[in-house]
């Protein structure tokens, strides 16, 4: 064989050799892991607490249920979830079954949330038991009592 027909040869392998690392199909990195969304936690009442006063986040300072005839009487509502709106109802009664109060307000919660209901009156209350049910939309979420003295 001669030099130049080695040449020749050396030049072919080595173009081949080019080609081939050329036309090599490139690994692609694997796509990133998809995160999943986390599925809204549904609407519900966590806490209610009745009190005097409320701080700056409408939680009750000392929790009580016994109040004075002159009180204010708050309940602070804690509650989780997401809902496209919701009615929050407090239904305030005396023991006679005598509705003193009934209010409600309507939420379109996202997250961890704090409500409060409160009532007060001119003149002092009647003393006696109270009870205060908290419903969502129209299920009842619970009861709390308490007593006027």
């Amino acid at each position: 064989m001669t030099l130049r027909s080695f040449a020749r040869i050396a030049t072919v392998v080595a173009a081949c050799a080019l080609v081939s690392v050329g036309c090599s199909k490139k690994e692609e990195a694997p796509p990133p892991p998809v995160a999943e969304t986390p599925k809204p936690v549904p609407f519900r009442i966590t806490s209610m607490d009745l009190g005097k006063r409320l701080d700056a986040d409408k939680k009750v300072v000392a929790p009580t249920a016994i109040f004075g005839v002159r009180d204010t009487i708050h309940l602070s509502i804690a509650s989780e979830g997401a809902a496209p709106n919701v009615t929050l109802r407090a239904l305030w009664k005396f023991e006679d079954g005598q509705v003193v109060a009934d209010d409600a307000q309507l939420l379109a919660p996202t997250d961890v949330a704090q409500s409060e209901f409160h009532i007060l009156k001119n003149s002092p209350w009647p003393k006696g038991k109270y009870s205060v049910e908290v419903f969502t939309d129209t299920t009842s979420a619970g009861r709390k009592e308490f007593i006027v003295q």
